[in-house]
């Protein structure tokens, strides 16, 4: 008897692995257990007893520039002028008024790359592995907005923190050494969680040339990175059955609707 290879079926199969994969390392972690990645170090991906990741403050990288918020010098000159300037205005609106949502001290230096520690919660708390120092990158390649890197964070509300997708459009430092992140919000579908057939989150990008398409938060709203798809005229985001569920609770509002 032969046995035919069905693409379809393997796929699958593959999937379905993975998804008890990630399933299994959570209830490892629920009930205290090393992952599974925690072998007898014998190769690279099972090695347990390595340097331990300490949270850092973050910095920046590379060459940076001094940033003029009435003009816009020192932002990123690949920027689309209507893009710049929607940045440009979303600044000053967060920076003026008696209780001003954006303070920072001058002088303020923009660039385009930042170095931060993220917290990977698949992992133990005492895990070597349980934080992560990464290096997030905002220069994109024209007409790909995919090739700048993409971000989840978490933004406090009155009923708790909620959960969303943005684009890193550049990074900013002032005198005091506080780290900032220039976004680029990426809207969610009225309606959708999570899409019931792909299990990804659907979200559209936001207008170029609007003001409230763009915001400055303090570093610190960054919850982890994001692999971001783009496909049927939309971006969808990848997300592990954890944050998943973690991201399914955050998201009252949208769930509402």
């Amino acid at each position: 008897m032969y046995l035919l290879f069905c693409p379809y079926r393997h796929q699958a199969q593959m999937e379905l692995r993975d998804r008890r994969v990630w399933s299994l390392r959570d209830l490892l972690g629920v009930a205290g257990e090393p992952p599974t990645s925690a072998g007898d170090g014998s190769t690279e991906v099972e090695s347990w007893y390595t340097g331990k990741q300490s949270p850092t403050h973050p910095t920046m990288v590379g060459s940076v520039k001094t940033f003029d918020p009435a003009t816009g010098e020192g932002l990123p000159k690949w920027l689309e002028p209507e893009e710049a300037t929607a940045l440009r205005r979303s600044i000053a609106a967060a920076t003026r008024g008696a209780n001003p949502t954006l303070t920072w001290e001058g002088p303020v230096l923009c660039g385009v790359q930042m170095k931060m520690t993220l917290e990977n919660k698949q992992e133990l708390p005492n895990s070597p592995r349980r934080y992560v120092l990464v290096t997030l990158r905002a220069k994109r390649r024209p007409h790909q907005p995919l090739s700048a890197d993409h971000v989840k964070v978490l933004v406090q509300m009155d009923e708790g923190d909620r959960a969303y997708f943005a684009a890193c459009v550049c990074f900013f430092v002032d005198s005091a050494g506080s780290l900032f992140v220039a976004l680029r919000w990426l809207a969610e579908v009225p309606g959708v969680v999570v899409d019931p057939e792909s299990e990804l989150v659907p979200l559209k990008q936001t207008p170029v040339g609007a003001t409230a398409s763009y915001s400055v938060l303090p570093a610190a709203v960054i919850a982890n990175g994001a692999l971001i798809l783009q496909a049927q005229g939309k971006m969808w985001a990848c997300l592990s059955p954890r944050e998943t569920a973690d991201y399914i609770a955050s998201n009252y509002s949208n769930a509402g609707v």
